[in-house]
């Protein structure tokens, strides 16, 4: 397909490039001047729209236009919202193409310039912009080039929560900044991004067609009509500009306070309409039916926070259906709910500095349960037509599972599509007890001295440690080795089901029994000795967890520990010990570690375009 640009492409102001946009600016020019050239035939409408899935519609869908010519195309958006455009083309030698949008019922307005192409040009360009209902004309001027594909579909609102994205607890992995969410997808498959105070880029997001939104907290505080209409206003303001505000959180805690502030929220829809308002919601349909019936009108959206942590099986995590039944609950008094609602997909996962990880059992995939949540709201018709998707939130999310989601708002919320991005299993079975809840079951053991390798348990320790999210009694089981001078403690077991050339992590959580308070790397090994390791991808940092009174009231520091290798063949040795180095203790002698959540699954490579999990030099989309 080619180079692919997007809107965030950056400015260009060199000489060079202007006589390069010389051949566009005449053909605009030109375009302009022509007003006695006989205009194109359109027919009513170029295509039926198609429904593609509960997130897009597609409105046309065109392949092959050689030559020069002008062509223009008639689409209707059903609704208001964002349309999406994709064109791949190339351009000749002194060749051009330059595109425009016109809206039927808004005839005194000026077309808006779409895309253009320069002279030699061969690439993929993609534009987003939130536009109203109606029927629209894609009026396009070729000269000595030819479009190979042209593409516009109805997508929802795809926003990213959150910019700035530091990602304060976990220093080893990179910066949430511009570059990454560049590098991995993420700015190009979203139209709409949430902060609090800004970002440096905002003006050149802005300036792209996208949108941004100011996250308004601070909800508790306002007690009055008079504070949330203040405080709700001017999160819709910025310097810079925004769009609207998003307002967190509406929940039965806060009940007494709804009829207070519905007041509030009717009077900034009708003072500003043009600013979207987005309030987040917790609690059932009827414990927070006094903030959303009455603003049911006021063109609200209501975005559902959707925190699904991992659940033992498959069978109990989609019992529900995801969020199906909490929509049904909304359309009992809203009918048409679907369209005005926002599915915040929680992404809180990994190392965390509270209880928020949601990354609970090392048997179980997360990016297999983010990927079955997007594919329940994409194709359950309880969600269609659905007014938008976003992941909540970014900074305490674990990067591999950051740049999964980018893919997956790509693969759901931009193609369209029904089918799944992987067929992946949900249940991870490489590796047998990886939880030791069974005690050393499963593993080979290599103690340096007799009782050096051992199990043992804390209650508390899996949720107020490693803060895995709301499974009592998940994780307070693990492996101990107390590190001996003149030999490591070793365990060992042979990784199943694993395919060849595909890339692999394992990962693992540590702690110091005695010195659970102390900031400090655990000095461990996790070793594949028969596969390719990367290790540019290796990792053993320790992360903060907050202070909880049942571990002293103080910080607990724990870690995390990641190796990614490539399969060399079907099965491979995993070799986890206390030693760092072979023939060094590195570490403390007499330190008592303990080892548990040791999870083996398919890692995602940043390289590739392939849509799957893995190594897409072997495995390729599927």
């Amino acid at each position: 397909m080619g180079q692919v640009e997007t809107v965030m492409d950056g400015k260009h102001t060199c000489l060079f490039c202007v006589i390069r946009l010389l051949p566009v600016l005449l053909l605009l020019i030109s375009n302009c001047a022509s007003q006695a050239c006989a205009e194109p035939l359109v027919v009513p409408l170029s295509q039926e729209p198609r429904v593609m899935n509960n997130f897009v519609v597609q409105l046309l869908d065109v392949t092959h236009l050689p030559g020069d010519r002008r062509q223009a195309f008639r689409f209707e958006s059903p609704r208001d919202g964002w349309l999406f455009f994709r064109v791949t083309a190339g351009v000749g030698r002194g060749g051009a193409i330059a595109a425009t949008l016109s809206r039927k019922d808004a005839a005194k307005a000026r077309p808006l310039p779409l895309f253009s192409f320069s002279s030699r040009e061969r690439k993929t360009r993609e534009v987003m912009r939130h536009l109203p209902r109606g029927e629209y004309t894609l009026q396009i001027e070729l000269k000595n080039a030819d479009i190979e594909s042209l593409v516009v579909r109805k997508v929802p609102i795809i926003m990213y929560q959150r910019v700035p994205g530091n990602f304060r607890s976990m220093p080893g992995f990179p910066e949430y900044n511009r570059r990454f969410l560049a590098r991995c997808g993420m700015l190009s498959a979203c139209n709409t991004i949430g902060t609090y105070d800004g970002f440096s880029w905002m003006k050149q997001w802005l300036e792209s067609g996208r949108h941004t939104v100011r996250i308004a907290g601070g909800i508790g505080g306002l007690t009055t009509t008079k504070l949330a209409y203040e405080h709700w206003g001017a999160c819709m303001e910025h310097p810079t500009g925004v769009q609207g505000t998003i307002i967190d959180e509406f929940y039965p805690g806060l009940s007494g306070r709804f009829s207070t502030w519905v007041p509030a929220l009717k009077r900034l829809r009708a003072e500003k309409p043009h600013k979207h308002c987005y309030l987040y919601l917790a609690g059932t349909a009827k414990s927070i039916r006094g903030i959303v019936e009455p603003l049911k009108d006021q063109d609200c959206y209501f975005v559902l926070e959707e925190q699904t942590y991992e659940a033992r099986t498959l069978a109990e995590l989609t019992r529900d259906g995801f969020a199906r039944n909490w929509v049904k609950g909304f359309e009992e008094y809203f009918p048409g709910f679907p369209e005005r609602c926002i599915h915040s997909v929680g992404v809180m996962s990994g190392p965390s500095d509270s209880k928020y990880n949601d990354d609970i059992y090392p048997d179980v995939s997360y990016k297999v349960l983010k990927e079955l949540q997007f594919h329940a709201l994409a194709t359950d018709p309880v969600f269609g037509p659905a007014g938008g998707v976003e992941i909540y939130q970014s900074p305490v999310c674990d990067e591999e599972y950051l740049r999964w989601c980018a893919r997956l708002f790509r693969h759901y919320a931009i193609e369209g599509s029904r089918e799944r991005l992987t067929d992946d299993p949900y249940t991870l079975t490489h590796i047998r007890n990886p939880d030791f809840e069974d005690g050393l079951k499963g593993w080979t053991v290599g103690p340096a001295a007799e009782g050096s390798i051992a199990t043992a348990k804390i209650d508390g320790y899996g949720l107020n440690v490693q803060g895995r999210h709301t499974r009592v009694g998940i994780g307070d089981r693990f492996a101990t080795m107390t590190r001996n001078a003149a030999k490591a403690n070793e365990i060992s077991q042979e990784i199943q089901g694993l395919e060849p050339g595909r890339y692999y992590s394992v990962r693992m959580y540590t702690g110091d029994r005695n010195n659970l308070n102390r900031w400090q790397i655990h000095n461990v090994s996790i070793r594949v000795p028969d596969a390719r390791e990367v290790p540019q991808l290796t990792m053993h940092m320790p992360w903060m967890h907050r202070p909880v009174e049942k571990f002293g009231n103080k910080p607990t520091y724990p870690c995390y520990h990641r190796i990614v290798f490539q399969a060399t063949k079907s099965t491979a040795k995993l070799v986890i010990s206390d030693w760092h180095n072979p023939g060094d203790p590195t570490g403390p002698v007499g330190q008592e570690l303990l080892f548990n959540f040791v999870q083996v699954e398919p890692y995602l490579m940043s390289s590739g375009e392939s849509a799957g999990i893995g190594d897409p030099s072997v495995r390729g989309s599927r």
